[in-house]
């Protein structure tokens, strides 16, 4: 029993490990699987054979011939399963398809206004349903839908324990799995761009993490993952005192930091970001003045956070598309000025995904689950 025991599990194990070798180079050739794995040809043979059968991987062609029968190139099938993510918006929702590299397959926006109620779930159900049906693939390939919104999570991501900005504290999973036949999950939406941060940038490792838009939104990285300290979860510093009754946050508090460095605190009433920009990189000596107060703020904001925690602060969100070097040097500087132990350290940067959008992070965690399955 034992022994069999062992063959069994070696085997699983050595079918686990060429996945995820070839997963990892995403082709390669027979002998080069047997090579990594220190594995008998025949061995691999059997395996690929498999897994070839399991629609896992596919023959793709032959490698250049080094004067004997050309080798066989395997390449991992990312389209064997599909993830879903959705970005829920005030003004509207985002729906993207992504096979198993993260990779964008399809991506849609739709201009609805949020809305609590039955009528709106139907819509918005209705949407990845039809986005779904229109990828013509098995259902049985799609591996569920994340929904990622400004809103704190409960631990298991079927609640909204606090979604004051929609409005929709305490709304259920329940709403989609009951409209959408796959399952649903929510993801915080600083959480989900920090998931495609993660997920393109191997040497990441930690980190603090601004979604800067309409509204901020926060995360702490450690060790490749999320800080989450209780139920409310941490990383929430959008909603740390910067200014002492200062001006009125929407959570209900004075002085947030959320008051102070989100484009809502910056830009005038009417104006959108890009008018503003336009304006700052000609010179416009208002707008130039607006701009030093929020990075003033968003110094001392950085400089807060990096005396708790001493890792890279990632800037990303909308305003990451803006940044220049020249802002991230104004940045440095500000908070060289304000610390209490000035660093030469350059810990400021701006996100590697600003071309990517939220909707996509909020699919990556059910491909790293199935991937974890996997291999």
């Amino acid at each position: 029993m034992s022994k069999h025991y062992s063959v069994t599990t070696l085997k699983k194990n050595n079918k686990k490990n060429a996945i995820r070798y070839i997963y990892n180079q995403r082709k390669s050739t027979p002998h080069k699987v047997a090579e990594y794995l220190e594995l008998s040809r025949p061995t691999v043979a059997n395996i690929l054979k498999e897994l070839v059968e399991e629609d896992t991987i596919y023959q793709e062609g032959f490698a250049n011939s080094t004067g004997g029968r050309k080798a066989n190139i395997f390449s991992f099938n990312m389209s064997k399963k599909i993830a879903i993510g959705v970005e829920i918006r005030h003004d509207r929702y985002e729906v993207t398809a992504i096979n198993l590299s993260a990779q964008m397959l399809k991506f849609e926006t739709f201009y609805i206004p949020f809305r609590n109620e039955p009528v709106y779930f139907d819509t918005l159900s209705s949407s990845i349903n039809a986005f779904i049906n229109a990828l013509n693939v098995s259902s049985d390939k799609i591996l569920g839908v994340g929904i990622g919104l400004q809103a704190l999570i409960s631990s298991d991501g079927k609640t909204i324990i606090y979604g004051k900005l929609l409005d929709c504290t305490g709304l259920s999973i329940s709403e989609f799995t009951s409209r959408i036949p796959y399952p649903c999950t929510f993801n915080h939406d600083a959480e989900s761009l920090a998931n495609s941060e993660l997920w393109f940038d191997s040497s990441l490792s930690n980190a603090i993490f601004f979604n800067i838009r309409d509204n901020v939104s926060g995360t702490v990285i450690i060790n490749r993952d999320f800080f989450r300290g209780g139920e409310l979860k941490s990383g929430v510093f959008e909603h740390m005192t910067l200014i002492p009754d200062g001006k009125q946050c929407y959570c209900g508090k004075k002085g947030c930091v959320n008051a102070y460095c989100s484009f809502s605190a910056l830009l005038h009433p009417e104006e959108d970001i890009d008018s503003f920009f336009s304006a700052l990189r000609t010179d416009d000596k208002e707008t130039k003045e607006r701009w030093e107060e929020y990075l003033t703020h968003l110094a001392s904001t950085i400089d807060n956070l990096h005396m708790i925690i001493t890792s890279d602060v990632i800037l990303g969100g909308k305003i990451s598309n803006y940044l220049t070097q020249k802002d991230i040097d104004t940045l440095h500087r500000k908070v060289h000025k304000r610390s209490a132990f000035p660093s030469e350290e350059r810990y400021i940067k701006t996100s590697k995904t600003t071309s990517l959008p939220l909707c996509v992070g909020a699919a990556i965690p059910l491909v790293k689950k199935y991937l974890k399955l996997l291999f």
